[in-house]
């Protein structure tokens, strides 16, 4: 069997390098600007819309708990907003049985913040 003659000689290695050329090429487009991820970014990726999901839902059950207790607002409203987390974890353990950590604390008060800010305008 006769190979081709692009496959022989010269015209062989030309051929080679851009097959590599061009597979390190689509590798490059696909990674910068084809969207392309890896597994463990595409796992990050997860994770976050999964929390973002869940936010998005607790946050308002959390508003709601750390209105209606006897005076969160008050303590909210005088304390320094770097520990207003700390405050909304104080008045509401846990939401939907979900317990209380920081990112959910942080999401409640900024939650929080914003009920407030409503009311004020309302008024």
């Amino acid at each position: 069997m006769k190979l081709p003659a692009i496959l022989l000689g010269e015209a062989r290695t030309r051929v080679l390098q851009g097959i590599a050329f061009g597979a390190v090429a689509t590798m490059a487009i696909g990674f910068i600007w084809g969207g392309w991820v890896t597994g463990e970014t595409a796992r990050i990726m997860r994770a976050t819309a999964e929390s973002d999901g869940r936010m998005s839902v607790l946050v308002p059950l959390c508003v709601a708990q750390f209105t209606a207790a006897d005076g969160a607002l008050a303590k909210f409203k005088a304390a320094s907003p770097y520990s207003r987390g700390n405050i909304v974890s104080e008045f509401v353990k846990d939401v939907a049985s979900t317990s209380m950590d920081y990112s959910f604390a942080k999401a409640c008060a900024t939650g929080i913040e914003t009920e407030i800010t409503k009311t004020a305008t309302k008024t």
